[in-house]
């Protein structure tokens, strides 16, 4: 005995579809109608879903970006800076960490880990204000506000710890 499934097996007959059921499949395929409480409208009016105007169409604004959004290689240059301020992160965790001063005065105590709770988290202070506060159509301006930090944030107990 042959099962309908294997080759060479006599052909089954269909059986009839329900129309119900070719609907409810269509339906769930479709983006739904405006009456349906979860239906969002897309971007309307966007430069590439309208006809480009030969009025005004200067030619010369065909690369650029629309407003806000930041194009790959300043995307990848945001990680690259935001994973070595991380690092730098880590660094003035650990090169502090290990300083162990011992101070007479409780304000100097007090100031002095009030000084390396800062320095610890300055890179990641850094990183969050050029992001917050820098537009993104100045991307030169955080590019070197980013290698500013670089250069500035060095975690010098990190790194002369290492080298004694």
């Amino acid at each position: 005995m042959s099962r309908p499934d294997q080759v060479g097996s006599e052909p089954v007959e269909s059986e009839p579809v329900d129309s119900d059921s070719v609907d409810s499949d269509d339906e769930a395929l479709s983006w739904g109608t405006s009456s349906d409480k979860s239906y969002v409208e897309g971007p309307v009016g966007s430069r590439a879903a309208t006809a480009p105007d030969d009025e005004f169409d200067d030619g010369d604004d065909d690369d650029e970006l629309p407003e806000g959004v930041l194009s790959s290689g300043m995307l990848v240059a945001h990680g690259v800076f935001g994973a070595f301020l991380l690092l730098y992160t880590v660094a003035w965790l650990r090169g502090v960490g290990s300083v162990q001063p011992s101070f007479d005065s409780t304000l100097a105590a007090v100031m002095w880990r009030l000084g390396t709770w800062l320095a610890v988290a300055a890179p990641a202070i850094w990183f969050a204000a050029t992001v917050w506060l820098v537009p993104t159509t100045r991307s030169r301006t955080r590019i070197l506000s980013f290698i500013a930090a670089v250069v500035i944030l060095v975690p010098w107990p990190f790194v002369i710890g290492n080298l004694l």
